[in-house]
């Protein structure tokens, strides 16, 4: 056969021409041999050799990365397959040599005939191209016929690596996703004491483990780490993976790593009920017993009894509120009152370095410098992605003196204002956070009847604090797959913890209810799921309240975590007549005089029906074209009565 270049594929390795000239003189000595030709066949062994490859190539560099770059046939095997994918005469000359020329692949005898010829050991070769051998388990080369013996059996190169020698990436697999994490320079990270040191004695391990919250900058410190080793972080999600056999995924990660040149982090592991047992643990020391340069991120730190070989594991806690404050002012140059941030918003550095961005991005577009303003648009639209898929924002239209409630309930809700307000002064820079362990957050339970004023209150303290409200709709975080409920809590806690955000969880009573005896699977799956809760309320950092009808639904666990429980009664007479003067707007129409003494006595309603109904009254006076009178507010009474079911109209609205 002809030695000159073959253009099928020109940004192939340059020596594939030659390579494929020494498969076809190999293929014609066997057609010589099997033609009856064996008494010169001793000295055909090892008569040939494969050109050296040239410097840069893109297979010699991945070899290399992959470790089989040394004396064994790894090396040349691969060559060989490479050259019957890109190389017409060395595709024919492969076909030839196999029992079954024109299907898929190259079979695994042509190989071994060849690297014979080659002077390498039968023996070698078939070590290598084995299923459980190098090539397969750094997925180098995909079997496209695994039945029958080995020399039967038919290997091939991945289209990913076949794109990759080409030059031209083939798209990446769509299971696992993986993503490139972003490099910034070592000395730009902001860190607690120590950490980045330590961080970098383990990521020249394999199977280094960061513990730390969401955003606390894991993942940006093991790039700047890897790219000091010239190497790039590939980041695929723990919850990608669960559902993935390891037989194919340890492979699949490795072809990755050596066509990217990366290290492998695997983020946010998290074991959740219904996730296979130990898959963590299991995942792990199968990467780790492969030889892949990997990391692994979580939020929890992971049970060391799960393993065999427990992995080295370095705690990333968020930095201290001054060196946040310092990354802010790097972040935000003349910003005006920039040293508020730290403060106001927890953000991890992380976040802070994307919604720093996001503000000046905004104010650029203006021409003018970055504002308070649009750090805060910033991080409403950053916290809007993780929370509005599972939660409505709420807007307070409302103001204090709308409110009627019992002294105590005022009382209360002054304190958690102040608690809120001044909790960065009293933790942080009184000392009180180095005192306590857990419970940093604010939590409260609103227990009361149905129009107490329970979800108006919170509102108007989200507004108070200038927070931004979010309601969470049980609706989408409650699921009947097991697993699925935490996965969706998870989502709103992490996106609201570091956030100016409130969460409010109306009819608590359906999530946090009491844990029962286990009678079933069901009953297991839920008490986990009210276990998990009670961890993850307690982790929470930022402001939640819970609002419920039924308060004694509510677990006891729960009631003892939470920092504040108030009691939203129903309101008595005197309450109820100046909910009725209050709820009346000054511009409303009236026409005549209202007797709000005797509706208060005689209908016990709570502010929310007494809100219902002016404004069913307003509406009907409307339609009558005259102003409000006492018939459209009794008769307008009537309906709410109706609505709840109850024939007499007066004494307690049953709802």
């Amino acid at each position: 056969m002809a030695d000159a270049p073959n253009r099928v594929d020109p940004a192939v390795s340059d020596d594939r021409s030659r390579v494929a000239a020494v498969i076809s003189r190999v293929a014609a000595r066997v057609a010589e041999i099997r033609a009856g030709d064996a008494a010169s066949a001793p000295a055909a062994a090892g008569a040939f050799a494969l050109p050296p490859l040239a410097p840069g190539d893109r297979l010699a560099a991945l070899a290399a990365r992959a470790g089989i770059d040394g004396p064994g046939p790894g090396l040349d095997l691969l060559r060989l397959l490479a050259a019957g994918e890109t190389d017409l005469a060395a595709h024919r000359a492969l076909q030839r040599l196999g029992d079954e020329p024109g299907r898929p692949g190259v079979e695994v005898q042509a190989l071994v005939i060849v690297a014979e010829y080659l002077g390498r050991s039968a023996d070698a070769a078939l070590a290598a191209v084995d299923p459980d051998g190098l090539l397969a388990s750094r997925g180098l080369v995909d079997f496209v016929r695994d039945t029958g013996s080995l020399l039967s059996r038919r290997v091939a190169l991945p289209p990913r690596l076949l794109g990759h020698l080409r030059g031209a990436l083939a798209p990446a697999p769509p299971v696992p996703r993986l993503a490139v994490e972003p490099v910034l320079p070592v000395d730009r990270i902001v860190a607690a004491d120590g950490v980045i040191a330590r961080a970098r004695a383990l990521v020249a391990e394999r199977g280094a483990w960061l513990v730390g919250p969401r955003g606390a900058g894991k993942r940006t410190l093991l790039a700047a780490l890897s790219a000091e080793r010239g190497q790039r972080l590939l980041v695929v999600e723990y919850r990608d993976l669960i559902d993935r056999r390891l037989e194919g995924l340890v492979p699949t990660l490795w072809r990755e790593a050596l066509i990217g040149d990366a290290v492998v982090c695997v983020a946010n592991v998290a074991e959740l009920p219904g996730d296979p047992p130990r898959f963590a643990a299991s995942l792990y020391e199968a990467l780790h017993a492969s030889g892949l340069p990997f990391a692994v991120t979580s939020s929890a730190p992971p049970v060391l009894g799960d393993f065999d070989l427990p992995p080295r594991v370095l705690a990333v806690p968020n930095p201290e509120a001054a060196a946040r404050a310092g990354l802010w002012r790097a972040e935000l140059a003349g910003c005006e009152r920039v040293d508020e941030l730290a403060g106001r918003f927890r953000l991890p550095p992380g976040r802070i370095v994307r919604v720093a961005a996001a503000a000046r991005a905004d104010a650029a577009a203006e021409r003018r410098p970055v504002t308070l303003a649009d750090v805060t648009r910033a991080v409403s639209a950053e916290i809007a992605q993780k929370v509005t898929t599972l939660g409505t924002k709420i807007e307070s239209t409302q103001s204090w003196d709308d409110l009627v409630l019992p002294p105590a309930t005022l009382d209360a809700m002054r304190e958690i204002v102040s608690r809120a307000r001044w909790r960065h002064k009293v933790l942080q820079d009184w000392g009180f956070e180095r005192k306590l362990s857990k419970g940093l957050g604010l939590s409260a339970l609103f227990a009361g009847p149905p129009g107490t004023g329970k979800t108006m209150v919170a509102g108007l303290i989200a507004r108070e604090l200038a927070l931004e409200l979010y309601q969470i709709d049980l609706s989408r975080v409650v699921s009947k797959y097991v697993g699925e409920t935490e996965k969706n809590l998870a989502e709103v806690f992490d996106g609201a913890d570091w956030g100016n955000v409130l969460l409010l969880f109306d009819e608590a009573d359906a999530l946090f209810a009491k844990r029962t005896d286990v009678k079933s699977s069901n009953d297991r799956f839920s008490n986990m799921e009210v276990n998990y809760l009670l961890q993850r309320l307690e982790r929470f950092e930022g402001i939640s309240i819970l609002t419920t009808n039924l308060a004694t639904s509510i677990d006891p666990a729960f009631k003892r975590r939470l920092t504040f429980r108030v009691e939203f009664p129903m309101p008595d007479l005197a309450e109820r007549e100046l909910l009725w003067r209050r709820m009346m707007p000054r511009e409303a129409a009236v026409d005549d005089e209202l007797d709000y003494e005797l509706l208060a006595r005689r209908y016990e309603l709570t502010g929310g029906n007494i809100r219902n109904a002016l404004l069913r009254a307003a509406f009907l006076a409307a339609g009558e074209e005259r102003g409000i009178t006492m018939d459209h507010v009794q008769r307008a009474v009537a309906l709410e009565y109706r609505d709840a079911g109850q024939i007499a109209v007066g004494g307690r609205l049953n709802q």
